[in-house]
């Protein structure tokens, strides 16, 4: 896997960080914020440097792909007919918006402009993943919302069961945008300055960037070739839910569901789960309706927490980096708390993970996500 977050480029400075508490979170930069009630985000503030010209998530994504590419030692044995490429997002690349705002209406559709939305129409990121990598067969952008990361790994999955590749690269990448910061200040749920997931004094989100790559295979193939198996991805669920554009069914119906399938899929009993990564995005009904489907799905005492109360919500790429740091924790024995968190919302039937890093044998992990539109994502991951 190849890691590019708020807090940290690469898996060892994205552990230390997630170990230590350390925050992604800073004064933005990009874009004017005085005359906006909110200006705390968190941003990628390592130098990214990708020849070619494509737009921030993209970037973000080549780096992230390239690193995953040389973890698994396939630098020189990729093959590019077999092997395709899912990224998810939810806001793709936004820049021939964004840098439109400020000019006269008639400019709108100068050549310049439609050669803009051409660099970042839809399908771009993977596209610009494939190109980097020099590779070509299919290469697709998935919209899903905030539960994306999740879901394209569950599409790299079906692809790999069903022979369609050998080789798959699936993750979710997003840049930081002044449209989406405005939009979910706008929304009234983005925090003033510290995000604390599950906590009763709680006031929302921090709106983030990021992209987190993975090199998926079958395990008979791996193994033939020698790979280091970091873990394996036995279960995917996917629900969606009819019932509001942003907010979430009251008793989480959508997400119950897609945590049920995804342990039905991977064989595993509510009972085995050793850690739950939540969605935890830190606002007021968020959060209170994530506590529901856990109880629904879950018995009571298992632990978990949210990472976003440090790398912020990184939108598209949520699912993905915290898959990344389930990952981790799988390999490493340890359990991530919810940094931030100091009075745990009730009721609560699972043991909210606080405080400080915890040792414990990690063999199984379900990483939840939701998303606007009535998206919901769940995988199982186990210990290699």
């Amino acid at each position: 896997m190849g890691i590019v977050s708020p807090i940290g480029c690469g898996e060892a400075a994205f552990w230390d960080a997630l170990v230590n508490g350390r925050s992604g979170a800073g004064p933005v930069t990009g874009f004017a914020t005085a005359d906006l009630s909110r200006t705390i985000a968190c941003q990628v503030r390592d130098t990214i440097d990708v020849e070619g010209e494509m737009g921030r998530a993209s970037k973000l994504a080549v780096v992230a792909a390239r690193q995953a590419v040389a973890s698994a030692g396939l630098q020189n044995g990729l093959v590019s007919s077999r092997v395709s490429i899912t990224i998810g997002t939810t806001m793709g690349e936004t820049e021939f918006i964004e840098n439109r705002m400020d000019v006269a209406a008639g400019d709108w559709l100068s050549r310049e402009h439609w050669e803009r939305i051409a660099v970042g129409q839809p399908g771009c990121i993977a596209r610009n993943v494939q190109a980097s990598l020099g590779l070509s067969g299919p290469a697709s952008d998935l919209y899903g919302a905030c539960a994306a990361g999740n879901m394209a790994l569950s599409s790299a999955r079906q692809s790999l069961l069903a022979g369609k590749c050998d080789v798959a690269l699936a993750g979710g990448a997003d840049g930081f945008s002044r449209l989406a910061f405005v939009g979910f200040m706008r929304l009234r749920v983005m925090s003033a300055g510290v995000c604390r997931p599950f906590d009763e004094q709680r006031d929302g989100l921090l709106v983030g960037e990021g992209a987190v790559v993975f090199v998926l295979e079958r395990e008979r193939n791996a193994r033939a070739r020698g790979a280091k198996i970091r873990a394996r991805l036995i279960g995917t669920g996917l629900a969606c839910e009819n019932y509001h554009p942003t907010r979430p069914h009251p008793e989480g119906d959508g997400l119950t569901r897609s945590t049920r399938a995804a342990l039905r899929e991977a064989g595993v009993r509510a009972d085995e789960i050793s850690y739950i990564c939540a969605h935890g995005t830190g606002t007021p009904q968020n959060d209170a309706i994530e506590v529901t489907v856990m109880r629904n799905c879950f018995p009571e005492g298992v632990p978990f927490s949210s990472i976003k109360a440090l790398t912020g919500h990184t939108m598209g790429a949520a699912a993905a980096v915290e898959a990344a740091a389930c990952v981790l924790m799988l390999e490493h024995g340890e359990l991530i708390p919810t940094w931030h968190l100091e009075k745990v919302l009730q009721p609560c039937a699972q043991e909210a993970l606080r405080g400080s890093v915890r040792a414990a044998d990690v063999r199984y992990a379900v990483n939840n996500s939701a998303g606007f539109g009535g998206y919901n994502s769940s995988i199982v991951l186990a210990k290699a």
